[in-house]
């Protein structure tokens, strides 16, 4: 299967990066092929410009013309059967540069359409079959159920209506992680790639 794995993480000695760390090595192991994109370590600019905005229904070509990371990203995104997203969340939501990749890649003409006459988007990623969220919350399940997990949300139902009729998402958490031990985030890192081999199945 052809992945795409996305991290967003400012700290190459986080349990964030362990984890980013182990879902490359899982995948790897498990013969997918992976484009991946470090968000941070590429300096992926979050921020969608005027000109993009000005832009929102041109040609993709038009809107990555003389940016050649922002091209690559939407060439890796046409590329993949699955997309794997590891982050921390923050505020009870992805950093902002994930955020900041969802306003810029999943763009018209990438991502979806909207056909003169039509009264809906349409989705653009039908070849997406797969989406897994891997991600870390410092307080518990049942606080992040009250506060809605919208990074989750976000991938479950935002993205997955862009994607294929029969796409299965996954989400991979790890709650509680300001009062976890050592052993809990060994435990974790240790069924990941059980848990993708499931996922990516």
């Amino acid at each position: 299967m052809n992945v795409l794995v996305l991290f967003a993480h400012p700290l190459s000695d986080s349990y964030g990066r362990a984890i980013y760390d182990e879902a490359v090595r899982s995948l790897n192991v498990e013969g997918h092929d992976l484009r991946i994109h470090d968000l941070w370590q590429e300096g992926f600019d979050p921020m969608l410009s005027a000109a993009e905005k000005h832009a929102h229904f041109a040609d993709p070509e038009v809107k990555t013309s003389g940016d050649s990371l922002l091209a690559s990203h939407v060439a890796d995104l046409r590329w993949c059967d699955a997309i794997v997203f590891v982050y921390p969340s923050w505020w009870s939501a992805p950093p902002a540069v994930m955020k900041g990749w969802f306003d810029r890649v999943l763009m018209h003409g990438v991502a979806w359409t909207f056909p003169d006459g039509a009264t809906r988007l349409h989705a653009g990623l039908t070849h997406v079959r797969r989406l897994v969220g891997i991600t870390t919350y410092g307080s518990s399940r049942f606080v992040n159920a009250l506060e809605g997990e919208p990074g989750k949300s976000t991938i479950r139902r935002g993205l997955r209506v862009l994607c294929n009729v029969r796409c299965r998402t996954t989400w991979i958490a790890h709650y509680g992680l300001d009062r976890s031990e050592q052993r809990d985030r060994e435990l974790f890192l240790a069924a990941l790639q059980r848990r993708l081999r499931r996922a990516l199945g």
